[in-house]
């Protein structure tokens, strides 16, 4: 009897042991952490410590940033009267290690392009089960860029944060006023032509699969360009070409041939100059910039300036022409309102590039 009840107690426990194996990896620590109360709130701060490179045309960027999420998971929590401390902290190959054994947001950046480079990562487990993970790296985005209103533009360079792993109403990820400390935009970055003007955050969904509605936090990181630093390379050189007309409206006694070759070495120079803008500021004459309006429209005024001078200098000196008053009025009008409009054409596209 004695060894039936030992059988009996051998195949229970072999039942009870089976059942314990075939339960999911999930309800341990790394599952997630319900008695919190859903949804788990994430929250997330972004310290942007540089911009090392930034590229218009593709609408790409290199920056450095920390990246602190922090959530409370009580499963986390210690004695620390007799662990003796009220943090465990852990650096660098053993926080991650840890981090495995534990639940984590799996916070995604959305439009990151390929690996973080150059990666530290810190964890802090509080003994009230709060949790506080920092990283710092360096990474490629894709970002939105607007040239239009080159060179005085300013670039939102909006970084997308989310948890694809759980729908809203399990975790969703946010940022308030006491992770404000937790974010910033560096006054000093390695790009030289654009200045940091500041760093705002928004709540947003992404629909994901089966339809369900994703949280999603976009860090907008707003930069502005130098345009000082581009009046003397890039207007200068247009205003200089184009005061060519000038000299062929006011010059006496220029033959029209000479006007002719004036005009168009004019039009070559200004063709090069664009050439050379386009390879010096990429996006500057292929986009729908100021550069690109006042240089399209020189070739215009320059060819207008040709027509118009040479029809009515034709028709003042041909002494049987009977509206010969009138074509002498109409040159001495235009010698002067041709180059006043342009002026005002291209005063007004610069004007209306800059920043509200």
């Amino acid at each position: 009897m004695t060894r039936l009840w030992l059988i009996i107690a051998l195949l229970v426990l072999g039942l009870l042991q089976g059942a314990a194996a075939g339960e999911p990896a999930s309800s341990g620590k790394t599952s997630l952490p319900e008695a919190a109360g859903l949804p788990v709130r994430v929250h997330v701060g972004l310290r942007v410590l540089n911009i090392l490179e930034i590229k218009e045309v593709t609408g790409q960027g290199r920056l450095h940033l920390e990246l602190t999420q922090r959530w409370s998971d009580p499963r986390l929590a210690f004695d620390a009267v007799a662990r003796g401390l009220g943090r465990d902290d852990r650096v660098g190959e053993e926080a991650d290690e840890y981090l495995k054994t534990i639940w984590s947001p799996g916070l995604s950046l959305d439009n990151q392009i390929g690996d973080k480079d150059a990666r530290t990562v810190a964890l802090s487990v509080h003994a009230n089960g709060d949790a506080v993970l920092i990283e710092r790296f360096e990474s490629d985005f894709r970002f939105r860029m607007n040239m239009d209103a080159f060179p005085f533009d300013r670039q939102n360079l909006a970084i997308t944060l989310s948890l694809p792993r759980y729908a809203q109403q399990e975790a969703i990820v946010l940022t308030t006023e006491a992770d404000r400390p937790f974010s910033g935009l560096e006054s000093g970055l390695s790009v030289v032509d654009w200045r940091p003007i500041g760093l705002r955050f928004s709540n947003d969904l992404a629909i994901g699969w089966n339809a369900r509605s994703y949280s999603r936090l976009n860090a907008t990181v707003t930069i502005a360009r130098y345009s000082e630093r581009y009046l003397l390379r890039v207007f200068v050189p247009i205003l200089a070409v184009l005061a060519v007309s000038l000299f062929v409206l006011w010059s006496p006694g220029l033959k029209e041939q000479d006007k002719g070759g004036l005009i168009f070495s004019s039009l070559l120079a200004l063709a090069a100059i664009s050439f050379t803008f386009e390879s010096s500021f990429p996006g500057s004459i292929s986009l729908n910039t100021p550069v690109a309006e006042i240089i399209s429209l020189g070739y215009l005024y320059l060819v207008a300036v040709l027509m118009f001078e040479i029809a009515l200098s034709v028709a003042v000196g041909h002494p049987g022409f009977r509206w010969a008053g009138h074509a002498a009025d109409v040159r001495w009008h235009l010698r002067w309102a041709l180059p006043a409009m342009m002026l005002i054409i291209c005063v007004g596209a610069a004007v209306r590039a800059l920043p509200a």
